[in-house]
């Protein structure tokens, strides 16, 4: 088996995370694919899978090989569909991790345009409110909302979101409608679970860049932006969120803005990736979601 055989079975292995499951995936038997991965350990002189009865992954060793042999085979295929005149015909599974509301909001309605446009290519969606775990999962690239830790990931920033309030217009007729921070203290807030003690909300004046933070708490506390959402829809209390998760509700007249001249902190969106350029299927995908952005953000519809 040569060298570029050997990092595609690697990376089959990685990604299903059985030795059995690749076999099957590959129509070989599980012995011939646990003694090619073998003959590749040699080859390399280090240990790249950790291997229980139970489970098997990545060592600190498989993590680095996993990252390069991904570059590797994809400069590979790059060079070959160059060579064979198919640079605008890209072939194959991409997959791509996003947080659910974005996933559902933003990136599926994109996914017909983008997939008539590169027929060959094949699109395997993992909706995770938790960052998932790139090498483990085989993700090519993941969209994260908020400030990015520390990591060895390659990040690219898309894009950063103001925050607005929201509320349903029958909360509003209810309970008034608040123009200043103090006021919002007399109003429900939905909140993320965080903690036991509400939430506190960080606004800034639009003009004058006048801060205030102010505790927040309701009847409804969550753990998604999906939960909160709905909740504010169905009037019971304020909700801070970004405009590319309200669009559609405020533009069908279920949600309006509280407080204009006041925004929460701003919410970055990024891209990540686990090492060298982004290339191939991934940066197609990635540039379409940046042309789709600004219509997909466009409150007045």
């Amino acid at each position: 088996m040569d060298r570029l055989d050997a990092m595609r079975l690697f990376l089959r292995v990685s990604d299903a995370g059985s030795f059995s499951r690749a076999a099957a995936d590959l129509s070989l038997g599980q012995p011939t694919v646990s003694r090619r991965i073998q003959d590749l350990e040699h080859q390399l002189g280090a240990e790249l899978f950790h291997r229980t009865t139970r489970a098997l992954s990545l060592t600190e060793a498989g993590q680095r090989f996993y990252s390069r042999a991904q570059d590797i085979l994809a400069d590979f295929e790059e060079a070959e569909s160059e060579a064979r005149g198919l640079d605008k015909e890209p072939v194959g599974m991409l997959r791509v991790s996003a947080p659910t509301s974005f996933a559902s909001l933003i990136i599926a309605p994109t996914i017909s345009t983008f997939l008539a446009k590169y027929p060959h290519i094949r699109i395997d969606l993992i909706s995770d409110d938790t960052y998932t775990d790139l090498v483990t999962e085989g993700v090519d690239i993941a969209f994260r909302l908020g400030e990015l830790t520390d990591s060895s990931l390659m990040a690219k920033r898309l894009m950063t979101a103001n925050r607005s309030l929201w509320a349903a217009p029958a909360y509003i007729s209810e309970r008034g409608n608040p123009e200043t921070p103090d006021q919002l203290q007399d109003h429900d807030g939905l909140v993320f679970r965080q903690s036991l003690q509400g939430q506190q909300w960080t606004l800034s004046h639009a003009e004058s860049g006048e801060e205030r933070q102010i505790h927040m708490d309701g009847r409804l506390r969550g753990s998604s932006g999906d939960t909160l959402l709905q909740g504010a829809i169905d009037g019971l209390g304020i909700f801070i969120g970004p405009e590319w998760l309200v669009c559609p509700h405020v533009r069908a007249g279920k949600l309006v803005r509280v407080m204009p001249d006041w925004h929460g902190a701003p919410l970055p969106l990024s891209v990540v990736w686990t090492g060298g350029k982004l290339r191939g299927k991934s940066r197609l995908f990635v540039d379409h979601m940046i042309e789709a952005l600004p219509r997909m953000n466009d409150i007045e519809g």
